[in-house]
């Protein structure tokens, strides 16, 4: 039995999605905290926001319900799909939605836990260190070759699946 989350928001379940593919949107966090707090199943949550969303997201959402004792098992279930996503994604294989800033605040992330500077990598891939930063910002229009190369750097692989 599939339950209507959005029982008491005034917004249709597509202008929901709209929401919660952007994590920018003001009210974001309502619905998310909404999401998480109503739905069961990781399928049907993650067919509403994307687990790389969900990922970085997900520490300022269990704030937000945390403030609301009678979410505790939700809380906790969802912790652990978080930590099973995050084990994914540390197994070498990134899975984010083809959108330049999403990978780029991927590949700043992947960096620093590398402890390198955007010159150290810059240097190894072999280009200027203005580069690395107008990537990293979202402001370079790059190729899959050149992403597949950066993430090597990194000993990440990428992997690109059609949705």
């Amino acid at each position: 039995m599939k339950v209507n989350w959005l029982w008491d928001i005034r917004a249709s379940e597509k202008e929901a999605r709209g929401i919660l593919k952007d994590e920018w949107h003001p009210e974001f966090y309502i619905f998310a905290e909404r999401l998480f707090s109503r739905i069961s199943s990781p399928q049907d949550a993650f067919s509403f926001i994307d687990k790389d969303v969900f990922c970085r997201q997900w520490p300022k959402i269990k704030i937000r319900m945390q403030k609301d004792k009678w979410l505790a098992g939700k809380i906790v279930f969802w912790d652990r799909a978080y930590n099973r996503i995050q084990k994914e994604f540390a197994s070498g294989a990134i899975e984010v939605a083809f959108d330049r800033h999403a990978i780029a605040r991927q590949l700043r992330e992947l960096r620093n836990k590398k402890g390198y500077t955007q010159a150290d990598l810059a240097k190894k891939l072999g280009v200027i260190q203005q580069y690395v930063s107008k990537v990293e910002s979202g402001h370079e229009n790059f190729s899959v070759d050149t992403l597949r190369e950066v993430f090597s750097v990194l000993d990440k692989k990428i992997v690109i699946r059609l949705i």
